[in-house]
């Protein structure tokens, strides 16, 4: 049996810098008021990323609109020091979630994998269940940058976050260069 997977991680880069997005049209409109926001599950995505040992490069806040999504997404991957993006919100079925719809078309591969193993993950919770598929959380590659699409839910940020980005996000980077 191969072990190329050991290999890969060995020369995969220890420090990622990591971009987190959250998407919320209810969140962008309280901080374009001026009022104070709460934003639990960038916080968790921020507090994981240090914790871990890697860069937090910037965070930004957007409402649920394709292009105002797009837009976060592309400036944040131009970004020479960014390897990883993080969005959190807008992966559910109500008709203004539509942060899958709007990355899943640029991704160059999709990471059809992370959405499989995240619901499985995700159903073993007891809390969660049978709603874990109602989640279309995804991963993809855009030129050699990883997008993680994950859920609004700050336990749904948790669990992704430790147990499949942070764990492999080094080992894909490094996958997703080599082909270049």
């Amino acid at each position: 049996m191969s072990h190329s997977h050991k290999e890969h991680r060995s020369h995969a880069p220890r420090e990622l810098g990591f971009f987190v997005i959250t998407v919320s049209s209810s969140r962008f409109e309280k901080s374009r008021r001026k009022e104070p926001i709460i934003d639990e599950s960038g916080d968790v995505a921020k507090q994981l990323i240090i914790s871990s040992g890697n860069k937090l490069e910037g965070y930004s806040l957007v409402p649920d609109d394709k292009l105002m999504i797009l837009k976060s997404v592309v400036d944040a991957l131009c970004k020479e020091n960014v390897d990883v993006v993080v969005t959190t919100g807008g992966t559910g079925f109500t008709p203004s979630d539509m942060t899958v719809e709007t990355l899943r078309g640029i991704f160059d591969r999709e990471v059809e994998g992370f959405g499989q193993v995240f619901r499985s993950l995700s159903f073993s919770q007891e809390e969660v269940k049978s709603a874990s598929y109602l989640s279309k959380a995804t991963a993809g590659i855009i030129r050699g940058k990883l997008i993680y699409v994950l859920p609004g839910s700050p336990d749904a940020v948790k669990l992704a976050m430790s147990e499949l980005v942070l764990p492999e996000a080094g080992h894909l980077v490094y996958l997703a260069r080599s082909e270049r």
